[in-house]
């Protein structure tokens, strides 16, 4: 099972291409520097799971280019 929830996810960014872009920009940042963490526990070991209860959490926000609309 997902943690956390596509639900939960839904609740701070609507959009799932947002979520996955945002996560995966997240975890590539999390590779290369692992002690840079934003919470003290993570339920997951693997850098996209942690970027995702981040953005659950509400310590990761997208970066929308207002440019582009």
């Amino acid at each position: 099972m997902l943690y956390p929830p596509i639900h939960q996810l839904q609740d701070k960014i609507s959009s799932k291409y947002l979520i996955a872009t945002t996560a995966a920009k997240r975890a590539r940042e999390i590779q290369a520097d692992p002690e840079h963490l934003l919470l003290n526990d993570y339920q997951s070991k693997k850098t996209v799971g942690r970027a995702l209860e981040e953005i659950a959490a509400n310590k990761v926000h997208p970066y929308v280019d207002p440019k582009n609309f």
